[in-house]
């Protein structure tokens, strides 16, 4: 939650995930405002479920880098070091 992911965050990283955009995750984080409760959904569909979040996350953070953290961030995790 703390990524603040919007339904466009969710389409664009459904999009990433290779994840039908039909199945229920996909469904559920292009919501407005997104759906959580992945972990009631049956086991068959957490696979999807992790491919979809991690997809979505990295969408929203690359967002929220570029625009609310854009040069005054003190998220470690946002300004680490190249490899």
């Amino acid at each position: 939650m703390q990524a603040h992911i919007t339904a466009a965050d969710g389409r664009e990283g459904v999009a990433r995930s290779g994840v039908k955009p039909t199945a229920n995750p996909s469904v559920m984080i292009c919501m407005d405002p997104p759906r959580y409760g992945f972990a009631a959904l049956p086991a068959d569909e957490h696979v999807k479920a992790f491919r979809v979040l991690v997809s979505v996350f990295s969408v929203a953070d690359t967002r929220r880098r570029q625009t609310y953290c854009k040069g005054t961030c003190g998220h470690t995790w946002h300004n680490l070091p190249p490899r």
